[in-house]
Order: structure tokens, then C-alpha cells, then sequence
């Protein structure tokens, strides 16, 4: 993996990956748009998910997501000979001509494919729009006899977390456009046309895809999709010919110029960042697409395909993707969003998908505001907005002092506590019938170490500006006190996970970390550490931490199978990658700056940094097996992961 000459991240496979079918297959991309939407595929060109498709978009950006072209058929028809480009599975059969002529796949800036075979040899890209839901396949004949084009676009008009079949409810019905037709479906309408040729409407269905991922998920794995008709374009050298689909417009496209704004645009973002490498530009391109527009602000989607936006992921991303990556006018325009929707001193989970309630069940993700508001501040010096949202701030310190929803209060001894309940009020969220599978009612120790965080950032801003500090620093003093007193575990010498009465959950989880990893450390540093050291004898694996040591009980070393399974499994032991950022900012809070210190973050993030040629490329995963091979799981980009690599790259000054 190495930077472009252009500036941009380079994730490039030869035909060693390309032509076996398992291994290209197992390699999945993603576009974005900045709304939401998405286009998503393997590096095979077949689909293994139900969330793969070349026009997933957000009804309601950037949520309420329609899946409207799941795929293309293509082929080069060439002297007689038609030479498939695309990859499918179906029953008993998968069809794989295209990795058989697939010499190679690159990111750079977005996804393309070179075919080859004798006698000829294309090249194919797709992109988004960036802004507009209209996805750009182009096609660039790069020798051999003249030849044609023939492509099919499959039509799904569906929810993305479903499939469809050809039972009558979508009926497709077809208009013609210029070189191409729209397809009128139940929630609207998709539009697709050519830059040349002619498009033959001929509608039939392709039934039976199979999509593997989803049957290793046990969930339902087949699906028909609809074909209005075929294009037929010319492939000649020097002349790309383009498809255009789109829920936005019919026609009118200058691809050629959207092509060097597109690619110029994501160059300025590599560039204007404050990491340098290979892996912090390939992670800065990353993080460019979890950030999105809501309304008139912004959020960040937690992961692609299948997650929103939620409140807890954005503000740890927060730092690693707006201010690692110098987006100074996008940063403001996120804390806004969630400073104008903090009620009773509380935020949003997540935000609704669709007409239900907003739930605003997450112990942390206030304080996790008021920490990426910390961060804002140290890195730009900007008073007058952390004035703006001072008021919010103190709204969520004294709703958590006197007391708000879900029970979360402050207790007699200065700590943070919430009651049992229905759900799991930390990021520790899984539930199975629901019921929390760790529930973690009590004192948590990460909530303490935000809080304790919080209080002094308070402090610290109301004595900047003279402004009375009502009495957080009292309050921060008592906290600090007892949660030395309550939490240090001699035995484990490390911390107690919760506390709940005389309850004292003794499990070893990564949450402890946090004591140490925040400006102001609520933990004495004489047990800096011994905390580190354990977390890296019991948790530490080489793509991020174990959410439970491997010797307790309820372990659980593989995260897959059904949905119970996976939820039962998705704290008990599974790795997240972003647990590495506050590990790894203990790390340097205990042994220093230095260049020997350094070159040891340098070797904890390598596993990650080879790893953005597998999996999802050019992203990082949510989580992996707490078991090697540690096998990637759950969505293939996630956006804290990214976040708090770039964020530790960043503060520690690592050059990756």
C-alpha cells in the first residue's frame, strides 16, 4: 500500500487475488456520497450481501435507505467472442468468468478493474456523485480490436436490510429516455442512461442470486432482481464510454468533468490533513465517507452498510476524522448537530430511521460530547464557539448531577451510576430477547473517567474566561477520591469494571483503560502502569482488544452465526479495533515520546495497516474473533475504527 503519485491512497490487487474467485470475493469496496447513499461490491464483481448494490440511497439523508440497482451484468462482445466481466453466485453454481480475465483491481481514488484477455483489455470504475444520488460506471478500452459493450442493469427497489423476489410486488414498469429508460417502483423512480450506444428495453428477471456473507449470518440468502432491458455501447481507445444511474435526474451529465472534480475533490482532502503515510492517507480517504450532512449540519454514519447515524460513535470518531483530517468547517458543524439535540442532558442513541421516537437511551454519549469539544479546543484554541456550546455543557453536567431519564444520577460519593433496566445504557449495548447481555447496571468505570474528564474541561474553560466554575471542582475532587478508593483492584491490579452496591464486577474489559487515556486521568498514575500491562497481557491481540479476558467464563471466541449468536458474542471476548486508541494513548502516557516509544506504536498498528488490503480495503472493520486468525466480522468499514487510528497517528505525531 502506497500513496499515488496524485496524492491519493493507493489499495491496488494483482491477478493473484483477482482470478481466485474465494479471495476476491472476500475483498469488499465501498463508495459514498456525503448523504448517506452508497454503492458497495467485492473486488470479484460478484455479491456476497444483501447490502451490495451500485445505488443504495437515503430517502431521508442520510438515513432511510432504498437499494435501487443491485448490480450490472456486463460483457465485452468482441469478434464473436463475449467475454463476461461480472461475477455472481447462484444455487450450485458460481458464475466467475469475470475473475478469470480480472488482472487487476485498484483504489485509487475509487474502485477499478482492468480485464484482460487475448486480444483485449478494458478498464471499469465506478464512483459516486459526490452530494447527488448518481452513480458513474465508465468503461476505457485500453487495446485491442475495436469492440462493444453489452450491459444489464438489475433492478431491486428494496430496503437494504431485505430481499426481494419476483412475486408481483414490483412490478417494473419502463419508460425510454435518451440511451436510456427510468424504472418506476413502488417508492419512486431510478433513472439510467448511456454516454453512447443505445439501451433495447427487454425485460426479464435474474432469479436465485445467492449471497454467501448472508448465510454465514443465518439470514435468508436468495434473491431475484429485475432487468429492464440491455445497453450496447462502443469501446474504442481514447473514448470512455459512461452509465449513469440515478434517483436524482434523466440525463445532462458531463462525465468528464464530473470525473476531475471527483477526483480532484477527494485530493484536496488527502492533502489538507495533518497525517502522513500510507496508512494515514488511505484512513483520511477512509474517514471521508462516514461524514455526512444532516439538515443543515453534519453527522457521521457509524458504520457501513447497515448503520445510521448514532450519537456514541460520532463523538469518538470525532477527533480522529474531522481533526486529524484538518476538516475545520465540518467539526463545528457536527458539534452543532448535537448541541441543538441534547434534552435533559441526554443525546440520542441513534438517530430514528424512520417515523419511531427518538430514543435517548446512552449513558456516555453526553460526555462524550463534552470530550470531543475538549479536543476541538485544544487543537484550534477556538473560544468563541466552545462559548457557544458552554451552556449545553453545563446542561449535561447538571442533569447528571441532579439526576435525568433512565435513572443516570450523580451518587452520594461523586460517581456516576445508572440503574437496572431494560436496556444497556453503555456502548456495551447487545441485547437477546431484550434482555442486555451486559448490562452493567451501577457505576461503570468508563463513565466515571468521562465524567471525572468532563468536570475539569469545565473547570479549565470557566477559569480561562473568569467565569465562576460552580462547583465542578469540588465535585471533580470527590469523584477522584472515591473512584481511587472503589475501583482499584489489588488482586487483578487493574480496575473494577462496575460497581454496583457491594457488587464489584472484577472482569477484565478494555473499559478501564479509559481511567488513563482522557487529559484529565480520574486514575492515580502510580497505577498507570500496571493497568496498561494487564490490558496488554489479558486483551491486547494485533488488530485491537479483546471486550473480555480469554480465561472468563462467558468468553466467546468466534462472533458469527445467527443473530442471538453473534449478539451474545458481540462483548464477551470479540475484538474492536477502536479500543486500540485508548490503549495505545495510555501506552504513550507510560513510556513517553521517545523514538523507541514511537516505533512501538508504529508496530501495534501495522496488523491494521495490512489489513486495509483485506476485508473491507481501504477501511477498517468494526470488529474481529477474539480467537485468531481473527477473522474480520460485523460491518467492513466502521467509523471509529478509523477515527481513533487516524486520532492516535495524529496526537502522536506517528508517521504510518
Amino acid at each position: 500500500m502506497a500513496p499515488s503519485p496524485g496524492g491519493t491512497p493507493a489499495v491496488s490487487f494483482d491477478r493473484s487475488v483477482g482470478s481466485v474467485p474465494a479471495m476476491a470475493l472476500a475483498r469488499e469496496w465501498i463508495e459514498t456520497n456525503g448523504r448517506g447513499s452508497y454503492a458497495m461490491g467485492t473486488v470479484a464483481g460478484g455479491h456476497t450481501r444483501r447490502y451490495h448494490g451500485l445505488l443504495t440511497a437515503a430517502r431521508r439523508p442520510p438515513v432511510d435507505r432504498r437499494q435501487w440497482v443491485n448490480r450490472l451484468a456486463d460483457a465485452v462482445l468482441q469478434n464473436g467472442r463475449r467475454v463476461e466481466l461480472s461475477c455472481q453466485q447462484f444455487p450450485d453454481v458460481l458464475q466467475a468468468e469475470g475473475c478469470k480475465v480480472l488482472e487487476s483491481f485498484r483504489l485509487d481514488p475509487w474502485p477499478t478493474w482492468v480485464y484482460a484477455w487475448e486480444g483485449g483489455r478494458v478498464e471499469k470504475s465506478v464512483f459516486l456523485r459526490y452530494g447527488e444520488d448518481t452513480a458513474v460506471v465508465t468503461y476505457r478500452w485500453l487495446s485491442g480490436a475495436a469492440s462493444a459493450l453489452e450491459a444489464r442493469p438489475l433492478i431491486t427497489d428494496r430496503d437494504p436490510h431485505f430481499l426481494g423476489r419476483s412475486d408481483g410486488r414490483f412490478d417494473g414498469k419502463t419508460r425510454a429516455i435518451e440511451r436510456g429508460a427510468r424504472v418506476e417502483g413502488a417508492s419512486g423512480r431510478v433513472a439510467m442512461w448511456g454516454s453512447a450506444g443505445e439501451f433495447q428495453i427487454d425485460p426479464t428477471w435474474y432469479r436465485n442470486q445467492v449471497y454467501a456473507v448472508e448465510d454465514q449470518r443465518g439470514l435468508d440468502k436468495i434473491e431475484d432482481a429485475f432487468s429492464p432491458g440491455v445497453f450496447r455501447l462502443p469501446l474504442e481507445p481514447g473514448r470512455p464510454v459512461r452509465l449513469f444511474l440515478s434517483t436524482e435526474r434523466d440525463g445532462g451529465v458531463d462525465g468528464d468533468l464530473w470525473e476531475e472534480e471527483e477526483r480532484d475533490q477527494r485530493r484536496r482532502l488527502v492533502r489538507a490533513a495533518l497525517v502522513r503515510g500510507p496508512m494515514a492517507a488511505t484512513l483520511t480517504a477512509a474517514a471521508d465517507q462516514f461524514i455526512v450532512t444532516r439538515g443543515e449540519g453534519a453527522s457521521v454514519i457509524a458504520g457501513y452498510p447497515w448503520f445510521g447515524d448514532w450519537s456514541r460513535d460520532a463523538l469518538i470518531a470525532f477527533p480522529g476524522l474531522f481533526l486529524a483530517t484538518g476538516r475545520w468547517t465540518e467539526g463545528p458543524a457536527l458539534l452543532d448537530t448535537y448541541a441543538r439535540h441534547v434534552h435533559q442532558g441526554l443525546l440520542p442513541n441513534q438517530f430514528p430511521e424512520g417515523d419511531s421516537p427518538t430514543s435517548y437511551n446512552a449513558m456516555d454519549a453526553p460526555l462524550w460530547f463534552v470530550r470531543a469539544v475538549q479536543a476541538y479546543h485544544r487543537a484550534t484554541h477556538d473560544d468563541e464557539s466552545v462559548r457557544r456550546w458552554l451552556p449545553v455543557m453545563r446542561d449535561i453536567v447538571d442533569a447528571y448531577q441532579h439526576g435525568t431519564d433512565h435513572g443516570i444520577r450523580m451518587d452520594g460519593d461523586g460517581l456516576i451510576e445508572a440503574p437496572a433496566g431494560e436496556r444497556a445504557l453503555t456502548w456495551m449495548d447487545a441485547a437477546v430477547d431484550g434482555k442486555p447481555v451486559t448490562p452493567r447496571e451501577g457505576k461503570p468505570v468508563e463513565i466515571q473517567a468521562l465524567w471525572y474528564n468532563a468536570l475539569q474541561f469545565l473547570v479549565e474553560v470557566q477559569l480561562k474566561w473568569k467565569e465562576p466554575t460552580r462547583g465542578y471542582d469540588q465535585l471533580a475532587q470527590i469523584a477522584q477520591k472515591n473512584f481511587n478508593e472503589k475501583f482499584w483492584n489489588a488482586e487483578n491490579a487493574y480496575l473494577f469494571d462496575v460497581i454496583n452496591g457491594r457488587h464489584r464486577d472484577a472482569q477484565v474489559r478494555p473499559n478501564a483503560l479509559f481511567a488513563l487515556a482522557f487529559p484529565y486521568e480520574i486514575l492515580d498514575e502510580k497505577h498507570f502502569q500496571p493497568v496498561l500491562d494487564t490490558a496488554a497481557r489479558e486483551l491486547l491481540t494485533p488488530v485491537g482488544l479483546r471486550t473480555l479476558a480469554r480465561g472468563a467464563p462467558s468468553y466467546r471466541p468466534v462472533c458469527a452465526g445467527a443473530p442471538a449468536e453473534r449478539d451474545r458474542a458481540y462483548h464477551q471476548g470479540t475484538v474492536w479495533p477502536w479500543l486500540l486508541g485508548p490503549f495505545l494513548t495510555a501506552h504513550a502516557k507510560v513510556h513517553g515520546s521517545s523514538a523507541e516509544a514511537k516505533k512501538q506504536l508504529v508496530e501495534f498498528l501495522r496488523p491494521l495497516s495490512n489489513h486495509l488490503n483485506a476485508g473491507g480495503v481501504g477501511q477498517l472493520p468494526e470488529i474481529f474473533d477474539g480467537d485468531a486468525p481473527h477473522a474480520p466480522r460485523g460491518c467492513p468499514a466502521q467509523a471509529w475504527s478509523v477515527g481513533e487510528v487516524l486520532r492516535v497517528l495524529w496526537e502522536e505525531g506517528v508517521v504510518l
